[in-house]
Order: C-alpha cells, then structure tokens, then sequence
C-alpha cells in the first residue's frame, strides 16, 4: 500500500455515497493498525465544496476527494488497490496544507 491509493470503500452503508477511499498517510508508516483515508465521493451527495475538497475524475467518473472526512480503518479493511491518485499529489498536498494551516 502506498500513499494516494485508491481502494473500494469496504463499508458497504457508505459505499452509494463514497465508492472509493484514499489511502492519506504515508506508506513509511505501516506498524500502526490502522490508516488514515480520506472518501472519494460523488457530487450530487454533497452541497458546497471547499478549497479542502478536490475534484477528481476517477473510472471516468467525476468524484471529490474530501479531505474534511479523513478518518481511520483498520488496514485490513483495505485490500487490492483499484488505482491511484498520484497525478493529484500536488492539489491533494496543497489542500492537505489549507486545511491544517490555513492557507
């Protein structure tokens, strides 16, 4: 597992809603049970978007990475990886610094 994965949502009363979650916390620290994710989710689920949200075409689907709704899963929760979100490191990490500096 490596930062920026994206694996379906194993939670399957979110799953409508946020199909996907992203792996946030860096693949060096893996002796921790869990794992830091944040929902991909679709846009019609949610009202306004903030600077701390990222639009994000995935399978050719339009979703927003909502970094306000990082939470923690048990890494065994997360399985095979469906793809990646690399090609957004830059937008993820500047939002990531929005949201915990503000700005």
């Amino acid at each position: 597992m490596r930062q920026f994965d994206v694996f379906a949502n194993p939670s399957p009363r979110s799953r409508v809603a946020a199909p996907y979650i992203v792996l946030m916390q860096s693949h060096f620290v893996e002796e921790m049970p869990t794992a830091l994710i944040a929902p991909l989710i679709r846009e019609p689920r949610s009202g306004d978007f903030t600077r701390v949200s990222i639009p994000i075409r995935f399978n050719d689907e339009p979703l927003h990475l909502s970094l306000p709704e990082m939470a923690p899963v048990l890494r065994s929760e997360l399985r095979r990886t469906v793809g990646d979100l690399k090609r957004f490191e830059d937008d993820i990490r500047r939002a990531l610094d929005r949201l915990f500096t503000g700005f």
